[in-house]
Parts: structure tokens; C-alpha cells; sequence
């Protein structure tokens, strides 16, 4: 921004340009990852603020009230794309829509290293993978309106508070109904997800375990011993 020339001149000096704080954009957080350069520093990424969600009930009164859809009418459509789509996902076809694609992701139980001993009752279903189509991303790149910083939990000083680990392992089991896993441990404890499934899986090992891990699907439950 330029400043207009000024005849009168009252000042000796510049004033300092204090740039305002910024009040909009995408919130983000910055975690170390388990990477790290040649001189041992961690490698750092970003990702969105955690906990932030809307509901579908919360969705569709959004679309109720901006873009005249009847009450229920969202929810009715989702339930009837869910209906359909599980006929061609179950038969692994990948499903192309405005939003972007949809396609079954599979693998197997255990590992296996030589391609002639797998069969059929090795594969198990393990998700559905979401691939964003163009128009979906530029329709977001559009509105996105930058991003904000958050200043983030040091993850080493959780890692060391005992008595805080121990409290979010007790919410997170209540919360779930007697176990826990990483993502919930990891939401209760404000850790990365990599510190999160460590400590977790510390909890399991030694003589005096404190929990056991069990493999549930595609992932791992952890119940007290």
C-alpha cells in the first residue's frame, strides 16, 4: 500500500507498519513427523485444526435454508447413492459422480510375499478410497480464503506428562465404551497420530502391560489388561 505524500511534515521519523492479524482462512496445526534430515531434525507437515466437524443434520439445515431443498430431501438422496452404490462397489467397480470418485480398497490378512500363495480368503475389504474430482477442487480453491496458523501442543511435552496420557486414555476408553483406538486416543490426547499409536502400543509391552491390543478389521483396538 502506498502512502500519500504528506507537505506538512510533522515527523522525524518513520512509524513502524503494523500489518493487521489475520481473522479468516483455513486453520492448520504443525506436527514433527518420524522423518528426519541429515542432521537429525524432524521434518515437520501441516494438516487442518483438529476437531472441527460438522454434523449432517447441521448439513442439510445449511442446504434447507440456502438452496431450497425440502427437510430430508439431502439425507433421502445420500441414502439412496449409499443403496445403489454398494451393488457396483461390492463388485469393485470404481463410481464416478460430480463430487468426485469412489472406489472399494482392499488388501490382505497378513503378509504375504510370493503372489501364487494368495487366495480369495486372504482378501478382506478395507475401506472405501475418495478421489476429488476437478470441479470439486477448483470449487474449493475458489473459496478457500488462506490459511491461519495454530499454535499446536509441544507433542514432546505431552509425551512426557504421564498424568496427562493417563487421563486421555481414560476418556477416550469411556468414550468408546471400555477401548479405545488410535484416532480416538489420538483426539482425546492432542498428539500426532504417530505419537498417539506409539504410546499406545508402549502400553502393551513389558510384564505389567496396561493394555492389549487386538487386531479388529483393518486396524487395532486397545482394551486394559
Amino acid at each position: 500500500m502506498q502512502l500519500k505524500n504528506n507537505h506538512h511534515h510533522h515527523f522525524t521519523h518513520k512509524r513502524p507498519i503494523h500489518m493487521p492479524r489475520k481473522e479468516d482462512g483455513m486453520l492448520f496445526e504443525v506436527h514433527p513427523s518420524p522423518l528426519k534430515d541429515k542432521n537429525g531434525h524432524n521434518y515437520v507437515y501441516v494438516k487442518p485444526l483438529s476437531g472441527l466437524r460438522y454434523s449432517f443434520d447441521d448439513i442439510e439445515d445449511y442446504c434447507h435454508r440456502n438452496y431450497a431443498l425440502q427437510t430430508g430431501e439431502l439425507g433421502r438422496a445420500f441414502h439412496v447413492f449409499m443403496e445403489a452404490a454398494k451393488i457396483w462397489l461390492a463388485d469393485g467397480y470404481r463410481l464416478e459422480t460430480p463430487i468426485g470418485s469412489f472406489a472399494p480398497k482392499i488388501g490382505l490378512i497378513g503378509e504375504k510375499t510370493c503372489a501364487d500363495t494368495v487366495n480369495s480368503r486372504d482378501v478382506q475389504l478395507q475401506g472405501i478410497e475418495f478421489v476429488p474430482s476437478k470441479e470439486m477442487m477448483e470449487k474449493m480453491r475458489k473459496w478457500n480464503r488462506g490459511f491461519r496458523c495454530v499454535r499446536n501442543p509441544d507433542t514432546q511435552a505431552l509425551m512426557a506428562d504421564e498424568r496427562h496420557l493417563l487421563q486421555a486414555l481414560q476418556r477416550s476408553l469411556s468414550a468408546n465404551g471400555g477401548f479405545t483406538n488410535v484416532r480416538s486416543f489420538m483426539m482425546h490426547s492432542a498428539l500426532t497420530y504417530h505419537s498417539a499409536r506409539k504410546q499406545l502400543d508402549d502400553w502393551c509391552k513389558g510384564e505389567h502391560a496396561r493394555l492389549q491390543r487386538t487386531k479388529m478389521g483393518p486396524t487395532y483396538i486397545y482394551t486394559e489388561v
